[in-house]
């Protein structure tokens, strides 16, 4: 048991894979995050930005490497993410993991870091 009260979505072409360890939630992406995901997608980090709060998390992570495509509307859930998180007074940092080879995912994930630069990064693995 993590202590999460979020499940892992699993959907025809799209995972996401929550838990927590030592402070720090880890959220894995796998797969295809288009218009079909963008709800499922919306409603999955509005509950993980609840369990911030709730568990008091000082660090979510993204790992977005298993991503082949994302959506605008899929980038737009993790502004109000970010958000929802800095409107609850939280400084909880966040981290977007990107596949250096898919240069897409850094541009693509770029303003949510130029958003909120003290908390919010891009790191290429």
């Amino acid at each position: 048991m993590n202590g999460l009260s979020v499940d892992p979505v699993v959907t025809d072409g799209f995972w996401i894979e929550p838990a927590l360890s030592d402070g720090t939630l880890s959220v894995k992406l796998t797969g295809t995050s288009d218009m079909a995901a963008a709800a499922r997608l919306k409603g999955h980090v509005k509950a993980l930005e609840s369990e911030v709060a709730r568990l008091s998390i000082g660090a979510v992570e993204f790992d977005v490497r298993g991503m082949r495509f994302m959506s605008s509307s899929c980038i737009k859930a993790f502004v109000g993410f970010i958000c929802g998180v800095v409107g609850r007074g939280s400084k909880c940092r966040v981290r977007f993991v990107t596949d250096a080879g898919l240069a897409w995912q850094r541009r693509s994930l770029k303003p949510l870091d130029r958003m909120c630069p003290e908390l919010v990064s891009i790191a290429d693995a």
